[in-house]
């Protein structure tokens, strides 16, 4: 470990900078939470308003059903083996190696905790181990938390987890705009929801922009008394509610910390007064839970997208000083609720972003915060995508080229070592999938072709193939998707994923045509709404050789002969596809 600025001093005794690194990581919520303004931290209005307006209780409470050593089996089992462990130094492969002895004992003392309410005192000490990510190595602000929990502990949260948001579903209490940390639900999902609804305004000729909010530690400064108090509201009472606060409560953490001479430090433990456990399981949900009736109070007004603690807030309107004024109250909703339950709003990064068309004009947008001033921005990260004013995603190729660029070298160097099949292996994992990500909303942009370019030159140092070489037969011998064909690829996948999203002529009108059976083509004039997931979904998709499109009601087989079909064509644009006819469709779809 190297030497630590406490208190303006450098200091290398390993246990005084373990002490001090548990004390920074213990105190961070506590501090921010002391920040908030004087009106709202100790005259706080009450959290539960906004519940008590806009939500209705469920009808029945929850009640936690007692597990079987069957279920304890397949939690234990579901569990990834590694070699890591908490203070207690029981890894997840020695606690499976040992399930066939423990499975009785273990089920017997859940059922204990689920009938008492009582999460074991011993289960809540975690290990921290700081990271640096940033910056200068001394100061303490450059390294982020990594939490080891017991894996005990982990195999009963998996149990209440499972009964929690079973509950959470049966009476739909999780809010449609909270799109992360649930099942069948993924960043995609999250940026077409924001994405389509900034073309459909485009579209409509309305004005739109995004406030972007950033939250600090979010998860770290959840207070106690009000999830419970929500989860309460929300039928989690009695027993149930309980078990809870048992478990959110009386938490200790230490640090440890090593390097070459002292092999391991740990630091006193600390009691952790705010936040849900780092690391476990339970934790992002009751997140969800925390911040679930943010969405209830502005999707009247406004479209809010939220996944976790990302919170953005679209707003659109045809009339100039009406979008203005929406943009005002909107922020002052989000300022006072995130005040009133104890989170920080980052005023610094949050921005807001209009979107345009070539045809438009920026409108001078001011919008004023507690001491500052929200910046307007041309461009933003939105779940790891960089997204600008007019969409063109020029921000986000060029990030995406330098890491893609990287990969190129990373190969070059290390090819003569490896096997061309561990080499395919190396693109897959460090280029392949870091160029398809979210490749469904900027895959048909122009910009798109400088990272096509960077694809091929990857294949040719794979290959050895002189640079001037065509390489379209290289894909088919690789069997790798071109950039093109893992955009359609990945689309249609998307399409065939939600189709609720996507409407059939035979959903629109009543004429029985040939094309009844086709998705129905939005109608729009501009390029920009025709380049979007809807509209370019629906046109590829009907597109398709009746051989893949009548396979779309079983996944598995849609994906085998959609890929088989794209890696035999090995496409280079997207207008190759649309001149295939049937006649082209060489390749027998039968595999």
């Amino acid at each position: 470990m190297v030497s630590m600025n406490i208190d303006n001093l450098l200091i290398s005794n390993p246990v005084t900078i373990a002490n001090a690194f548990n004390t920074y990581f213990s105190s961070v919520a506590r501090k921010l939470i002391q920040k908030l303004p004087e009106n709202n931290h100790l005259a706080q209005k009450d959290p539960l308003i906004n519940l008590n307006s806009n939500s209705k209780t469920p009808i029945s409470s929850l009640r936690f059903k007692y597990t079987t050593t069957h279920e304890v089996n397949s939690v234990i089992q579901s569990l990834n083996i590694k070699d890591s462990y908490g203070y207690d130094e029981i890894s997840s492969r020695i606690l499976k190696i040992s399930a066939p002895y423990i499975l009785s004992p273990l089920t017997y003392i859940i059922n204990k905790i689920l009938s008492t309410g009582i999460f074991p005192e011993r289960l809540k000490f975690s290990e921290i181990r700081p990271v640096h990510t940033k910056g200068l190595t001394t100061e303490f602000s450059n390294y982020r938390p990594i939490s080891l929990l017991i894996t005990f502990s982990k195999i009963i949260e998996k149990i209440i987890y499972k009964r929690l948001y079973n509950y959470l579903l049966k009476h739909d209490i999780l809010v449609k705009e909270q799109f992360g940390f649930r099942e069948g639900l993924s960043t995609d999902m999250a940026t077409y929801a924001l994405l389509n609804s900034v073309l459909t305004s485009l579209d409509k000729k309305y004005l739109i922009g995004g406030i972007f909010c950033d939250l600090q530690k979010a998860f770290d400064c959840v207070n106690h008394n009000i999830i419970l108090a929500k989860l309460e509201f929300y039928g989690i009472t009695g027993t149930a509610n309980q078990l809870m606060r048992s478990y959110l409560e009386n938490r200790f953490q230490r640090v440890v910390i090593k390097d070459d001479m002292h092999p391991l430090t740990a630091s006193r433990w600390e009691k952790v007064e705010h936040g849900v456990p780092q690391g476990s399981v339970l934790g992002p949900l009751l997140f969800l839970i925390y911040i679930n009736d943010l969405a209830q109070i502005i999707r009247n007004i406004a479209r809010p997208i939220l996944f976790a603690d990302d919170t953005s807030i679209i707003i659109s309107n045809g009339d100039t000083q009406e979008f203005k004024n929406t943009i005002e109250t909107v922020m002052d909703i989000i300022i006072n609720w995130f005040q009133n339950n104890l989170l920080s709003m980052n005023y610094e990064k949050t921005h807001f972003l209009q979107f345009l068309t070539k045809q438009r004009n920026r409108l001078n947008i001011q919008i004023i915060a507690p001491d500052s001033i929200i910046p307007n921005v041309n461009s933003t990260k939105f779940l790891g995508l960089t997204m600008d004013s007019t969409l063109s995603w020029k921000g986000h190729t060029c990030e995406l080229s330098v890491k893609l660029n990287k990969a190129c070298y990373a190969v070059r160097t290390i090819k003569s070592f490896m096997s061309l099949k561990a080499l395919k292996t190396v693109n897959f994992s460090y280029f392949h999938l870091i160029m398809s990500y979210g490749v469904i909303f900027w895959g048909n942009s122009c910009a798109s072709k400088d990272i096509f370019k960077i694809q091929k030159r990857m294949i040719i140092i794979l290959t050895d193939t002189p640079g001037r070489d065509s390489c379209r037969h290289l894909f088919k011998q690789l069997q790798i998707l071109t950039l093109p064909s893992q955009y359609i690829y990945s689309l249609l996948i998307f399409v065939v994923k939600n189709g609720d999203l996507f409407s059939f002529n035979s959903e629109v009108h009543n004429l029985h045509t040939r094309l009844k059976n086709d998705l129905h083509l939005p109608s729009t004039n501009l390029t920009l709404v025709q380049r979007g997931v809807l509209y370019s979904g629906s046109r590829i998709f009907n597109h398709l050789p009746l051989q893949i499109k009548n396979h779309s009601g079983n996944l598995k087989s849609f994906k085998r002969k959609l890929k088989n079909f794209l890696v035999e064509h090995a496409l280079y644009t997207l207008d190759e596809f649309y001149q295939l006819t049937p006649s082209d469709w060489s390749y027998q779809i039968c595999n």
